[in-house]
């Protein structure tokens, strides 16, 4: 199991030192990019799960592009 912890400063180092003391658990210290990254596909799920129960609407993919594109007044 991968379990992601937030630890407040002070007590990150005491909490580490626990962690890595006990022999059947591995520690890994994450950088910043990597919480970015793990924060955006967590949307990412959260949001098709509520796509998929109708809680969230769609829209049309032309729709979509054509937004982003609009900065140039291009169409798709």
């Amino acid at each position: 199991m991968k379990v992601l912890l937030d630890i407040k400063d002070e007590r990150a180092k005491l909490v580490m030192g626990l962690l890595r003391k006990l022999p059947y658990v591995k520690v890994k210290q994450l950088e910043a990019i990597h919480f970015r990254i793990l924060d955006d596909a967590i949307q990412i799920v959260d949001d098709v799960h509520l796509l998929e129960q109708g809680k969230l609407e769609t829209r049309d993919a032309k729709e979509f592009l054509n937004e982003l594109l609009c900065q140039n007044d291009a169409k798709v």
